[in-house]
């Protein structure tokens, strides 16, 4: 019987070509981490139809990475759509998500994993005070960050959680299968719905702080802003009207 591994990592993967370095020591580090931690894993890369050199770079960087295994969409569906669907083929008792630039070094999880035994999720923070922030974003960035936390908070319900939005999170396999499959959002969304789900559910949910470090040539501006504020009303109108049914079990959906 294939062993069960104890975390996946799912890396929703767009245009990364101009990062070449950066995914290369990215991926690296990921197979020394866990060959050190000695924890077995799985890396789930889900291309999300990149219209680069992206596809083949990564093909090439994991050729000597047995646990690494692409999915090779073709079409552009968004960072949300990749997740929820890396997260599908996950197998892991864990599964979390990383970027693939390595702002969050993959060695954060020495900080996630003592929560894994009293927790259900566990998210990545640059918003608090002990997390160290090595290149902080354009001023622009963070205040449009900051003014969106706010509303996000009170429009998601997710009162005292500071960054919801760090593309560092862990999810135990029951979360997994209860939360992702109700997630509706395709973009960065994904995010706040994903927590807001998993609140109204009774998940718990614990921030830690990170070693965050902006990599540039990011790939969301003003346009992905504006698409983040109109999933989040999305998102909220979606809980007004009942649509994720969080009264009941997934198992529930298919009788």
């Amino acid at each position: 019987m294939e062993q069960k591994p104890f975390i996946s990592v799912v890396i929703p993967t767009y245009n990364e070509a101009p990062k070449e370095k950066e995914m290369e020591d990215h991926l690296n580090s990921i197979k020394s981490y866990f060959e050190k931690i000695g924890k077995s894993y799985e890396v789930i890369i889900a291309l999300d139809g990149p219209t680069d050199k992206t596809a083949e770079i990564v093909r090439d960087k994991i050729k000597n990475k047995p646990n690494f295994r692409i999915i090779d969409r073709k079409e552009n569906k968004g960072k949300g759509y990749s997740i929820r669907e890396g997260f599908a083929m996950a197998k892991g008792e864990w599964v979390i998500w990383t970027d693939m630039d390595g702002a969050t070094p993959i060695d954060n999880l020495d900080n996630f994993i003592p929560k894994f035994k009293e927790t259900d999720i566990v998210i990545g923070s640059r918003d608090l005070k002990a997390s160290s922030i090595k290149k902080h974003q354009p001023k622009w960035k963070e205040w449009m960050g900051n003014a969106g936390n706010i509303l996000i908070q009170i429009m998601m319900g997710l009162y005292g959680i500071y960054d919801t939005q760090c593309g560092f999170k862990a999810f135990k396999e029951e979360v997994v299968k209860e939360v992702f499959p109700r997630t509706k959002v395709d973009r960065w969304g994904i995010d706040f719905e994903i927590l807001m789900i998993a609140k109204k559910l009774g998940y718990k949910i614990e921030e830690v702080p990170v070693e965050w470090l902006d990599m540039g040539n990011s790939l969301v501006g003003i346009k992905g802003y504006l698409i983040t504020f109109r999933e989040l009303f999305k998102v909220w109108w979606n809980k007004v009207r009942g649509v994720y049914q969080l009264n009941k079990k997934m198992s529930e959906f298919e009788k």
